[in-house]
């Protein structure tokens, strides 16, 4: 079973997150380092790169453009009229070329 939150777009996982407790309310903090004090309590949370990686991935999906369902509808006309995809060689050559320009 798969759970759903709509419009929930994530926040961005930062990959190593270091906090002091010394901003936390009614706790009095100690001077790191001081002799004879003890240091602060730190918490520590590390994420690993795949999980960095997965929170970017779902952040490009939340701002990529919406589907165009007229240019869907335009070329799966074309699909059925034979005008689009009869030359498999022209097509290649030309997602090559649109792939090449893009890396410019």
């Amino acid at each position: 079973m798969t759970t759903r939150i709509e419009g929930n777009q994530g926040t961005p996982i930062q990959p190593h997150v270091d906090r002091t407790d010394a901003g936390r309310s009614g706790e009095r903090t100690q001077k790191q380092g001081a002799p004879g004090k003890p240091e602060p309590k730190t918490d520590r949370v590390e994420v690993s790169e795949g999980a960095a990686f997965v929170n970017e991935v779902v952040q490009a999906a939340n701002q990529a453009p919406e589907v165009r369902m007229d240019k869907i509808e335009q070329a799966k006309k074309a699909l059925a009229d034979g005008t689009l995809g009869a030359d498999a060689g022209k097509l290649a050559d030309a997602l090559i070329d649109h792939m090449l320009d893009d890396k410019k």
